[in-house]
């Protein structure tokens, strides 16, 4: 468990599977993603988390608001799952509900998990569909550096898509 100032990052769990399943059929959520079709994937997504943190020691963790205790979203790290040219980077992302947008958490989750990404490998990246100017912003608060070279089209999205051109965004231990 990772403490911040308003937030509380812990492991998912089984009873987080609604809120899960809330943001996969989010459509605002998912605009940049591009799914053709919202898809309740919330229960691979959990196993495959739980599954990183054994294994790895570290995953996507709930992100909760210590004022009231409710999970406004998901922070953390993981490796890559698409062709990459170094198999040792650690990829690190975020995902807050709307009406979280714009208040800082994103950046204030982000940045312990960006320390503890860099004890784990010596490159951390963060890629985003290049519509994404807001995930784009974090990445530059965070002190990453926008990589044109490692710029891609992503391959789990279908050609023609306006989120298929993704930015990378990286930090070097």
């Amino acid at each position: 468990m990772i403490e911040t100032e308003r937030l509380i990052l812990r492991p998912w769990d089984q009873a987080d599977l609604p809120i899960l399943a809330s943001f996969s059929t989010d459509p605002v959520l998912m605009h940049h993603f591009g799914r053709a079709e919202l898809v309740d994937d919330s229960v691979e997504r959990l196993e495959r988390m739980q599954r990183f943190d054994r294994e790895l020691g570290f995953s996507f963790r709930a992100v909760v608001r210590k004022a009231d205790g409710v999970v406004i979203g998901n922070c953390g790290l993981k490796p890559l799952t698409i062709p990459w040219p170094e198999p040792a980077d650690i990829e690190i992302g975020w995902l807050f509900r709307q009406d979280c947008w714009g208040r800082g958490y994103a950046v204030e989750a982000a940045t312990p998990m960006l320390a503890l990404g860099l004890e784990f490998g010596p490159r951390v990246i963060a890629m985003t569909a290049a519509s994404n100017a807001q995930s784009q912003r974090v990445m530059q608060k965070l002190g990453m550096t926008h990589e044109p070279a490692l710029d891609f089209d992503h391959p789990d999205i279908a050609e023609g898509h306006f989120g298929r051109r993704h930015v990378t965004y990286v930090m070097q231990r």
